[in-house]
């Protein structure tokens, strides 16, 4: 779509969004959207789908106060929320308090065509298939060719560079992970992102294999994303880990929200997922804007096995990133660590809501009577 205006007021208006571009000017009506953890979005998606020069405009009617009530969102939070997550994006053009409006131009210029993928080896024999189908599937992405600016790298140890043989045009980084109990591949990653050229980088294990056209429907524009990574189950292919929420990545915070994911919400709805909590992308496979990594890249004091993946995802929170789904991009996993239910998708999502619940209201019980017993 180009040119025209897009008025945002609710979570439908957001997928919509999502698909456009090239748009003159975008009004969010931040009513229902603050409430749903859907600003970002909306800040985000509007912003990308204005052409540059366009005007961004977000209307808000809450008070401006300052107060930190739960779930209250006053204007000058708005204001926080809206200069944060578009610095670089946008330049501010216009504030207007008393009629709790705030206007914007974007600045930023589109995000130029080219793709970089990089694959995480540990250089054993017993991974080479699973990693040969792995640069198969890469090799049939076609922006990865290239002739289309496209890129494939394998990390791997030093004496395993024969592992690419047979895939022309992939590349090897070698790179030693220290010997030791801890896996240390934030920096691994790390390594590979920096070595890959493109502005948009895939990364991922062996066991992961994108379907066909699976970066062509990702869209032009991202931060941090995840294609929608399915496993075979039971009944057939079943949504496995990619995008998920829990707060157990906050570094000295104990968790108190049971984690949701695309088990539980329908894809089609994927952004009512936002409304249980932070949102994190798993470290199977992601898709990161290459300046956005530079800015916000893996924490190499975390190793493999110790939440590396939402603690990265909550410090990009913090630092004003999305977080986000591509769910026409779909992968398979080889590796299940998941138990799929043998029943229907309707069934088996109650069944595994009922769990979740019953799990959570267990864990509430549990430390109400340990902190009574003075065991916490």
């Amino acid at each position: 779509m180009e040119g025209g205006a897009f008025t945002v007021a609710a979570r439908e208006d957001l997928y919509r969004l999502k698909a456009m571009h090239g748009l003159s000017r975008v009004e969010i009506r931040t009513g229902r959207l603050t409430y749903r953890n859907l600003m970002p979005h909306a800040l985000k998606y509007g912003i990308w789908a204005l052409a540059p020069g366009g005007t961004l405009l977000v209307r808000d009617d809450a008070p401006n106060v300052f107060d930190l009530a739960p779930r209250f969102v006053s204007f000058k939070l708005v204001r926080q929320w809206t200069y944060k997550l578009l610095a670089g994006e946008a330049e501010p053009v216009r504030l207007d308090v008393d009629r709790g409006e705030i206007e914007l131009v974007r600045t930023r210029p589109p995000t130029p065509p080219g793709w970089g993928a990089g694959v995480v080896f540990s250089g054993g024999e017993a991974e080479l298939p699973r990693l040969h189908a792995c640069l198969d599937a890469l090799l049939r992405q076609p922006e990865l060719l290239p002739g289309n600016r496209g890129q494939i790298a394998v990390c791997g140890p030093a004496g395993a560079e024969g592992a690419v043989a047979g895939h022309p045009g992939v590349g090897y980084l070698v790179h030693e992970v220290p010997s030791g109990p801890r896996v240390m591949i934030c920096a691994k990653k790390n390594a590979l992102i920096r070595h890959l050229d493109g502005p948009r980088i895939a990364i991922m294990h062996t066991r992961i294999t994108l379907e066909p056209g699976a970066l062509a429907r990702v869209p032009a524009e991202f931060e941090l994303i995840t294609p929608r990574v399915l496993v075979d189950g039971a009944r057939g292919p079943d949504d496995y880990l990619s995008l998920g929420v829990h707060d157990a990545g906050l570094p000295g915070y104990a968790p108190r929200l049971a984690p949701s994911s695309l088990r539980r919400v329908p894809v089609d709805r994927y952004l009512d997922l936002y409304d249980e909590g932070p949102p994190y992308l798993d470290g199977g496979v992601f898709f990161v804007r290459k300046d956005v990594h530079a800015r916000c890249p893996l924490n190499e004091a975390v190793a493999w096995d110790e939440a590396e993946d939402l603690e990265w995802s909550h410090r990009a929170l913090a630092a004003g990133f999305l977080i986000d789904l591509a769910p026409e991009a779909r992968a398979r996993s080889a590796v299940a660590k998941l138990r799929s239910l043998p029943l229907p998708e309707g069934p088996a999502r109650l069944v595994r809501d009922a769990r979740a619940r019953l799990a959570a209201a267990r864990a509430r019980l549990r430390d109400r009577v340990e902190r009574l017993a003075g065991r916490r």
